[in-house]
């Protein structure tokens, strides 16, 4: 029989929006993978690449050390990580928003990766836009506290060890609340049939997540955690491969092989595995989103009472409680 598309616009608990990713991923697997693959997938390899080379010149026994102390690259790495990360999530953000706009618009295997692509060009200078400044607005508060920090932390040694524990405390508390308001706005600017700019993305994202803290941390931390460790695990083979070649790089006798470039493609594609993967998590974004925004307004619950009696198949409609 015909597949019936998975309805965001309804409420759902905690275990219903675990739940009802899996069921998302499990029955769109192919076209769902194929766009981030096709789409987000050259980005991720560029970000990724560019990282990977840089951290492996930065840091590496058979270089003459760039730093007097560990401690500045372990700074300057964690920088380029996150500036990595952050641009592959917006990125991914912004072209899953377009998928969920077109499963929404289409249904379920009514659209293939052309129509997210059509969608996204048809968007293009809101989606920049969004992109540019949610990209610089989380850079400027990132920046604004990494120099507060580092001024009280030039105080005394003890005031930088307790700001470096407080610090790592507030990242934990704030990181994945923070990143789901972030990554939303995407999929709240195109929430409406007409694309919203993304200061009215801003301001329905934040609407709808006022009051919703803690839900939202247990949600993603655990999403994160399982994302985590799958992409560990699907990345593994190709790290282990690329530590071996980090191994063979320090054999000096075998000056023909340029073991780093090697080093750095594997490190590199298993990099963009873990990229690929951790692009689950916006479905989760969209779900959480609807899920509090009908809480909020009801439209989704409104739209579905104005169907029935409609169609001749409304025992198969699913209703909001």
């Amino acid at each position: 029989g015909k597949r019936q598309a998975l309805r965001f616009e309804r409420v759902r608990g905690f275990g219903k929006i675990m739940g009802d990713t899996r069921k998302f991923v499990r029955e769109n697997f192919v076209v769902f993978f194929k766009t981030i693959l096709f789409i987000v997938g050259p980005f991720a390899l560029l970000t990724c690449t560019l990282q990977t080379f840089y951290l492996l010149n930065l840091f590496h026994p058979d270089d003459s050390m760039r730093f007097n102390k560990f401690g500045s690259y372990i700074a300057e790495s964690t920088i380029f990580t996150q500036l990595r990360w952050a641009i592959n999530g917006f990125i991914t953000a912004m072209v899953v928003s377009h998928f969920v706009k077109v499963y929404r618009e289409k249904g379920a295997g009514n659209f293939e990766v052309g129509d997210v692509s059509r969608s996204l060009l048809r968007d293009f200078g809101g989606s920049l836009l969004a992109f540019i400044i949610m990209f610089f607005s989380v850079a400027l508060i990132s920046t604004v506290l990494g120099v507060i920090i580092l001024g009280m932390a030039e105080v005394s040694p003890e005031t930088g060890i307790l700001l470096f524990l407080a610090g790592w405390l507030g990242y934990i508390l704030l990181r994945f609340p923070f990143w789901y308001f972030v990554f939303s706005v995407f999929i709240a600017r195109t929430s409406q049939k007409k694309n919203m700019n993304v200061f009215a993305g801003m301001g329905l994202a934040g609407k709808v997540f006022s009051g919703n803290w803690w839900s939202t941390w247990v949600i993603f931390f655990l999403m994160w955690l399982i994302l985590y460790l799958i992409g560990t695990a699907v990345a593994m083979p190709a790290q282990i491969i690329g530590m071996i070649a980090q191994m063979a790089s320090y054999n000096i006798n075998e000056q023909d092989t340029n073991w780093k470039l090697i080093e750095t493609i594997l490190v590199s594609l298993g990099e963009v595995m873990k990229t690929l993967i951790d692009a689950v998590c916006m479905i989760t974004v969209a779900l959480q989103f609807y899920n509090l925004k009908e809480k909020t307004d009801g439209a989704g619950t409104a739209e579905l009472v104005n169907t029935i009696g409609a169609k001749e198949d409304d025992e198969s409609l699913e209703y909001t409680y």
